[in-house]
């Protein structure tokens, strides 16, 4: 066998080769090549050297099944190559817990201590440029220090180079760097991780990550230490794959929280990781932000009010969001369902507007995702600008981030009259001994301030029992409501009177006949009632140049813009018409309503032979807007969204004849949707 076995060794350290090249280096017939091949292959009773048109080559795996067997153990190896040597250095520095002599370090390259010398010059001088250093002490040798992150990252790179090299995995083994045994249980549960959470590795993964996963493991548990990284703050943990690949490492009870973070990363994304933290902390981001509210505020004709404050909150959002899709995460967001139940519009229209970041990822953005930004979005849409508030409260919960987020929105939109500071866990908010006036809270707590326990969504009936609940609490509070009614007319009255008003309001205001009506509590905004006056029903051929003039005139004629604004909105629109879309062939000409809006208005045309646009596109529906200064069209906007997204209904509106019909089918619709903003 000793024929057969030098020439497995050649193969073995091989890419691929001719037969000639064998018949050369081992001066032997062609013929005589042929039957040690047939002999080795035999001998497994399969093919583990392949012989194609002269080519001949070894697998990854066939050349371990060769070197477990038929070489049994014997060392593969008289040398490496520079490449080799490189990244094996890389591996060995990275895993061992303590100095390496330069002797040492040799003996494992299988070279001179003046070649392992040149060899740590250059890996050196590459990796001081990711900010790791070589270590060297004169009586110990030497060490790789730096970031533990970068360390791991440039671990695994090496590994992988390792492993595209020829018979990389052998000279891993040879080094005692791996256990066949570990990587055969390693792979094994990531088959079944494959299982539980639905995605599916590449061939290539599956064969290169129980390696790179198993000298992680054996940098963590001779390193042992406390770390963290700046993957962190992408909220990876409430991930729906985190907790499985969690259970992964079950058995590994030396890993921190940091360790299986990492671990998570490499199993889902190991290639992406540098450049996914590149492109969510760069510019691109910023810009993909700005542009995405320009969508919101064109979607729903609004200005947005501190908007800076607004695009920080979208921001921090939305880089672990770009972060989670380049990487493949499914985010778990535990009220997406009852929070599209109830918000289903704002979704829609956040969903038309968040193309800016998935054209970064190249991915649609999960509706989990989205779900999200709309929650953020939502406390924006009816902000006005602030007045001082004369409360302060907190608000407590302990299910999750998402479930804060809403609560917090929802009640800043509900209390404009009370600052809140934040949400809290219980165990923060005992810690913090915050000086609040109310809490509101989704767990019971013992507090001498005055509490409300609330469900995480709040439907209708909730926010106004809520309303009312808070209202009676306010006006027990003879004090702050008499500061805060002075504060507003303070400035009206003369200084020798202001004792006198003090006294008279707080009188009044004790008064236990003030109260406020259903009605008044339920102070949600309002839609927009259509009338037939409303509709237009348009059965003659209208120009493109006269579509504007069309659309705004039954506005002119009640009086609720003027000529000016008309003129305004023809410029923006003939300009930007392209931007300026509620769904498929329905526009929405308007412009900004400090130019000519005396008071919120629509006109919705249903074109029966429709014009089209200079680019060909139809124009099926024009909705004539006047909007509001304080954003009051807002939900009516968001309801026409909706309809008109909606195939069936737009059909049913555009091939309508009786407008009588339309005007029920945008009341009714409009009353089945409402959101309750």
């Amino acid at each position: 066998m000793g024929g057969e076995k030098r020439i497995l060794k050649y193969l073995m350290l091989k890419d691929s080769v001719q037969v000639t090249d064998l018949t050369l280096e081992f001066e032997l017939e062609k013929s005589e090549v042929e039957d040690a091949i047939k002999k080795i292959n035999s001998s497994f009773k399969k093919d583990v050297i392949f012989y194609q048109r002269d080519g001949v080559y070894m697998t990854e795996n066939s050349k371990m099944l060769c070197y477990k067997t038929l070489l049994k153990g014997e060392k593969l190896f008289s040398h490496y190559e520079f490449r080799e040597r490189y990244y094996l250095l890389i591996i060995v520095l990275a895993v061992e817990n303590k100095y390496l002599s330069l002797l040492e370090l040799a003996d494992i390259c299988l070279v001179s201590k003046n070649t392992i010398l040149n060899d740590l010059k250059c890996m050196k001088r590459d990796i001081s440029k990711k900010g790791i250093e070589i270590d060297y002490s004169r009586k110990h040798g030497y060490s790789i220090k730096g970031s533990e992150f970068t360390i791991r990252n440039i671990l695994v790179s090496a590994v992988k180079n390792i492993l595209h090299s020829q018979a990389g995995r052998i000279l891993l083994e040879e080094n005692s760097l791996i256990k066949e045994s570990e990587i055969f249980r390693l792979r094994k549960r990531l088959e079944r991780l494959e299982t539980r959470i639905g995605f599916r590795l590449t061939d290539e993964q599956l064969d290169e990550l129980p390696y790179i996963i198993q000298l992680v493991l054996r940098r963590a548990k001779k390193f042992n230490q406390s770390w963290s990284f700046k993957i962190e703050k992408y909220d990876i943990k409430n991930t729906i794959e985190f907790p499985e690949i969690q259970k992964m490492f079950w058995d590994f009870d030396y890993l921190s929280q940091s360790d299986l973070l990492y671990l998570s990363l490499q199993v889902l994304a190991s290639n992406m990781v540098e450049s996914a933290l590149e492109i969510t902390d760069g510019d691109q981001v910023a810009i993909a932000a700005e542009e995405f509210l320009q969508n919101i505020e064109t979607n729903l004709v609004m200005k947005i009010h501190r908007r800076n404050e607004l695009k920080e909150k979208i921001l921090l959002h939305v880089r672990p969001a770009i972060y989670r899709n380049l990487l493949g995460f499914q985010i778990n967001n535990p009220l997406t369902e009852e929070f599209l139940s109830q918000y289903q519009e704002i979704y829609e229209v956040v969903k038309k507007s968040v193309t800016p970041f998935q054209k970064i990822t190249q991915k649609e953005l999960s509706k989990e995702e989205i779900v999200y930004l709309s929650m953020i979005v939502l406390g924006l849409i009816y902000e006005t600008e602030e007045t001082e508030a004369i409360y302060k409260a907190v608000v407590l919960c302990q299910s999750g981030t998402s479930i804060s987020k809403l609560l917090l929105v929802n009640l800043k939109s509900m209390f404009p009259e009370i600052y809140f500071i934040g949400a809290y866990s219980v165990r923060q908010f005992e810690q913090n001994n915050l000086d609040v006036d109310f809490i509101f809270t989704t767990v019971p707590v013992k507090h001498k301030t005055s509490t409300f326990i609330i469900p995480p969504i709040l439907d209708k009936q909730d926010r106004l029992e809520l309303k009312e609940r808070v209202q009676c609490e306010m006006l027990g509070n003879n004090d702050k409501m008499v500061q805060s009614v002075m504060r507003a007319i303070k400035p009206y009255i003369s200084e020798q009177h202001i004792e006198t008003v003090y006294k008279k309001v707080g009188d009044l205001l004790s008064n236990p006949y003030t109260s406020s009506s259903n009605e008044d509590l339920n102070n949600e905004k309002k839609l927009f009632r259509f009338s037939i006056d409303n509709i237009s029903i348009i059965n003659e051929e209208i120009s493109w140049e006269q579509l504007v003039d069309i659309s705004m005139k039954p506005l002119l004629r009640r009086k609720s813009v003027t000529e000016a604004y008309i003129e305004e909105t023809k410029k923006a629109f003939y300009a930007n018409y392209d931007k300026m879309i509620i769904a498929q062939n329905v526009y929405l000409p308007h412009f900004s309503p400090e130019n000519g809006v005396n008071r919120m208005d629509f006109q919705v045309l249903v074109f029966k032979n429709p014009t089209f646009t200079p680019n060909g596109e139809k124009v099926s529906i024009v909705v004539a807007l006047a909007p509001s200064v304080t954003n009051e069209h807002v939900p009516t906007l968001i309801k026409l969204n909706n309809i008109f997204s909606d195939e069936k209904t737009l059909a049913q509106i555009i091939n309508e004849k009786s407008i009588f019909v339309t005007e029920n089918i945008l009341n009714e619709k409009g009353a089945e949707q409402n959101c309750e903003l």
